[in-house]
């Protein structure tokens, strides 16, 4: 389940073998997507600085600082993330470019190599910039493409929200299956669980903060647990700045790295 978190922050696929898909359930597909139209970042244009911090089962923590600059062209997000620090990361530059049908067009700029990647295929299962999120946790690919079906109702730390389940056939994405907890009042995900091929947890998100920018819910803080390796990748939003003038030349692979 790919499914795109929050394009300001950091600008979630599926298989489960021997399951019938059946037909996607109306009243979950609406949910799902009023929240995609929304947009988890909470607005449509803009840039905020965001701090990603990992912090492993042995108590090690690695903190990244990045700038995320997001825009709209044609009713399509256009998201680039650059990193700031540590000194290690910086110019490491992401472009993800919605295309339409669920599809994201990924870019990587590794600044050592000084080399341009287009993710593809099985490198959005791996892990970015050795977080807990995938290339393909960044995108929303599987909440448009899988099959949906409303659970039922239930609260997440106080808050209503409708639980939902999506699956998916692709054959290419790393989960079998995500439940998510949907606040339909924000249209923000409250939480989230992701499971395996083979029907085992595998990841849990969980919605610390939720804050007001321009009269819209935005994410301000979330944790991706990672159930397998005992780590938890925490994303904290600041500085956001809605009147950022974006030019287009900004979310053009040939700019990354300059």
């Amino acid at each position: 389940m790919r499914i795109r978190l929050s394009a300001a922050v950091l600008a979630m696929a599926l298989s489960l073998p021997g399951l019938a898909l059946a037909a996607d359930d109306p009243a979950a597909r609406k949910i799902i997507d009023t929240m995609e139209a929304h947009n988890s970042a909470g607005f449509q244009t803009g840039q905020s600085k965001t701090l990603i911090t990992l912090k492993l089962a042995n108590g090690k923590e690695k903190t990244w600082v990045t700038l995320a600059r997001v825009a709209r062209k044609d009713g399509k997000l256009r998201t680039r993330v650059t990193f700031l620090e540590p000194a290690e990361s910086v110019g490491t530059e992401l472009l993800m470019l919605e295309q339409g049908k669920g599809q994201v067009a990924q870019y990587l700029y590794l600044p050592k190599t000084r080399r341009l990647r287009r993710m593809g295929g099985s490198d959005k299962n791996t892990a970015f910039m050795g977080t807990d999120f995938s290339f393909g946790d960044l995108e929303s690919a599987g909440l448009q493409k899988g099959q949906a079906k409303k659970l039922g109702n239930d609260a997440v730390g106080g808050i209503p929200c409708a639980h939902l389940d999506v699956v998916s056939d692709d054959p290419e994405d790393a989960y079998g299956h995500v439940e998510l907890w949907i606040d339909e009042k924000a249209s923000v995900p409250r939480q989230m669980k992701f499971f395996g091929k083979d029907g085992a947890p595998v990841k849990t998100l969980i919605v610390d903060a939720v804050g007001d920018v321009d009269g819209h819910a935005t994410l301000k803080k979330f944790r991706m647990l990672g159930l397998q390796r005992g780590s938890v990748t925490t994303v904290e939003t600041r500085d956001i700045d809605t009147k950022a003038v974006l030019v287009d030349g900004l979310f053009d692979p040939d700019s990354l790295g300059r």
